[in-house]
């Protein structure tokens, strides 16, 4: 099966306490906002890209992020929806590339383009094992 470009597809999400940077510190030193975090929302994104390519899928395939180059424009407040929506704009060699907008009810929060991979489970998984030697 091939994909059209211009295919795309959505994800709506709605924004809870677990996904703001203020709980996603790292280092003890860490003091960030009560707004989505910039993680989360490429986190969204990746999904919605994800979700264009399940057609392609074949038994025991999945896709994973390659690349992600993004602008986090505006901050989303907790509880707020933000959905992201997923255009797929072409091959690069084997990989998929997508270009993303993300909205909440006051606009446009986050743009950008991701590149995605579509693999094997078990290719994946015995890379990484043996990168590190087990």
């Amino acid at each position: 099966m091939e994909l059209e470009i211009g295919s795309k597809q959505s994800i709506e999400f709605k924004v809870e306490e677990k996904d703001l940077a203020k709980n996603l510190g790292i280092s003890s030193d860490d003091n960030f906002p009560e707004v989505f975090a910039t993680a989360r929302m490429i986190a969204l994104m990746e999904a919605s890209a994800a979700k264009v390519l399940i057609p392609l899928l074949e038994e025991g395939q999945l896709s994973v992020g390659v690349e992600v180059n993004v602008k986090h424009l505006a901050p989303t407040l907790e509880l707020d929806i933000a959905k992201s929506t997923a255009t797929f704009i072409g091959m690069e060699g084997k990989l998929y590339k997508f270009s993303i907008e993300v909205e909440d009810s006051a606009g446009k929060v986050g743009e950008g383009t991701h590149t995605r991979a579509i693999i094997t489970e078990d290719r994946l998984m015995s890379g990484a094992k043996k990168r590190v030697g087990k």
